[in-house]
């Protein structure tokens, strides 16, 4: 596909445009993935922005024969904790996560809430399966989460207030990061906060319904975006990963600019989704295909070359906003 799609699928992932109020949250984040994206070879794309790389650049090597695709009914793509209770004043939550440059599965996944009347003050909350880096943070405490040991940390911030973060193992493999900025960047306040931590999953706002049996959920970006990956293929951070996504296109394109905008290898296949005209088009990194939501919202869904159309298409009527 052509520069200009592949900035929009970027942009989707990119951190910098997320809209989670916690920037400080996310910008920890960012120093783990740069570090980690200098120990690889491709991609040059920011962690999660990397899954637009897959499905959009031209595959190298030998091509993989993948079997035959069997479409099932998936479980709602959610994030998995919550707050019991929010404080006054906050909206969100804002949601993400990023794919994980180890293996076909999901990485650190981000929940931010902000206030609205002070853009410096938000609260986050962030999963990780392995314990997250502490590299420039300040430890200021120790405390008890749940029966479990827990670090407070203070992080300095260049030209902005620092903020403070509670860290603990609240389960095996689930490493829960509390943060607060502003108001909130306060060792009581936070580990009050952290207090309030249940399991109460929420529910992302662009939602697959129907994929490939045995697929993995590997990133979503709030309404914007959502992918899931072929766990017998390569991480979706590689350029060479089968993904399936489906994305809110901001804007969304003409219909008479999409072979050219998407590199379409064939003529456009009529279709139609949700009871409307949609367009399918062949691309050299498979199927592209712009349809409508029956609210009328513009949405893409692009899948690998070896789905039917029919199945692409089942996909779109699959695609929701709960």
């Amino acid at each position: 596909m052509i520069t200009d799609l592949r900035a929009e699928l970027t942009e989707a992932y990119a951190d910098v445009s997320l809209a989670d109020p916690v920037e400080q949250v996310v910008r920890r984040g960012r120093r783990i993935r740069r570090a980690r994206r200098a120990r690889r070879v491709a991609p040059a794309l920011v962690a999660a922005a990397a899954v637009a790389a897959a499905v959009t650049v031209s595959h190298g090597g030998d091509p993989v024969a993948p079997g035959p695709v069997e479409l099932v009914g998936q479980q709602s793509q959610v994030f998995p904790l919550s707050f019991d209770a929010v404080p006054a004043g906050l909206t969100g939550p804002s949601l993400s996560l990023d794919p994980s440059f180890e293996e076909v599965g999901p990485g650190r996944a981000h929940a931010g809430w902000s206030d609205p009347d002070d853009p410096a003050t938000g609260i986050g909350l962030q999963v990780d399966a392995a314990e997250p880096s502490a590299d420039g943070d300040d430890e200021i405490g120790e405390v008890r989460i749940g029966g479990v040991d827990a670090t407070v940390l203070r992080t300095p911030v260049t030209g902005a207030d620092p903020y403070v973060s509670v860290v603990w193992e609240r389960a095996e493999a689930q490493w829960v990061t509390v943060t607060g900025d502003g108001r909130f960047a306060d060792e009581d306040a936070v580990v009050a906060l952290a207090r309030q931590v249940v399991d109460r999953p929420v529910v992302v706002p662009l939602q697959l319904t129907l994929a490939p049996r045995g697929w993995v959920l590997v990133a979503y970006k709030d309404d914007r975006i959502v992918t899931l990956a072929d766990p017998a293929g390569d991480p979706a951070t590689d350029a060479t990963a089968r993904t399936l996504n489906a994305y809110l296109p901001q804007p969304p394109s003409d219909p008479a600019d999409l072979p050219r905008e998407v590199g379409a290898t064939g003529g456009t296949v009529p279709v139609t989704v949700h009871a409307q005209p949609a367009y399918l088009l062949p691309t050299r990194d498979g199927w592209f295909l712009q349809a409508a939501l029956p609210d009328g919202t513009v949405f893409v869904v692009q899948a690998p070359a070896d789905f039917t159309v029919d199945q692409v298409v089942e996909v779109a009527e699959g695609v929701g906003r709960p």
